[in-house]
């Protein structure tokens, strides 16, 4: 009897205790059911990024590094990435694309080409180590992109970006 008593005192305790347990996110620490910082970003303005990255420099391997990329398309942006400077003039020209990533270093000639652009994208340039020296590069070409910074900085200044152009493209459509 007296164990009877017992698993009838537990399924009545039981169940209310749980429900308190879950309260106010503490659901998260349960084991299994956390998360994952890189599904956590989801952008609000997603983009449609294209990536300069010359293939022989091994600078620019870190926007061309796939887990970068893959960051950028899990928080909801489209992604094109060219490594030849042909083919990009000609994505630029027939091409709708919001933003360029490329390295600072290619940064008169990507101006050029994205200033004849008919979609205007906004260039976003990269500094690499060997660029961190030449600080009168970085300052003309408004460079606020490191190539050892986090994913996350990435994501944050191009969703600042997209927050600027969202005006532009509502009175587009």
């Amino acid at each position: 009897m007296r164990k009877l008593f017992v698993a009838a005192l537990l399924v009545a305790v039981a169940p209310p205790a749980w429900r308190v347990a879950e309260a106010c996110g503490d659901k998260f620490l349960l084991v299994g059911r956390g998360l994952r910082l890189q599904r956590a970003y989801a952008a609000v303005h997603p983009g449609n990024i294209l990536i300069f990255a010359k293939p022989s420099t091994k600078e620019s391997a870190a926007i061309r590094d796939p887990q970068f990329q893959k960051n950028l398309r899990q928080a909801g942006h489209a992604l094109s990435v060219i490594e030849d400077l042909g083919l990009f003039e000609q994505a630029l020209g027939s091409g709708s694309f919001d933003i360029v990533l490329a390295d600072v270093a290619e940064a008169p000639r990507i101006d050029r080409l994205v200033a004849a652009a008919p979609s205007r994208p906004t260039p976003l340039y990269v500094a690499y180590p060997s660029a961190f020296k030449d600080k009168a590069l970085q300052e003309q070409y408004l460079c606020t992109l490191k190539a050892t910074d986090r994913p996350i900085r990435f994501l944050d200044r191009i969703e600042s970006e997209m927050k600027s152009r969202a005006p532009k493209r509502a009175s587009k459509g």
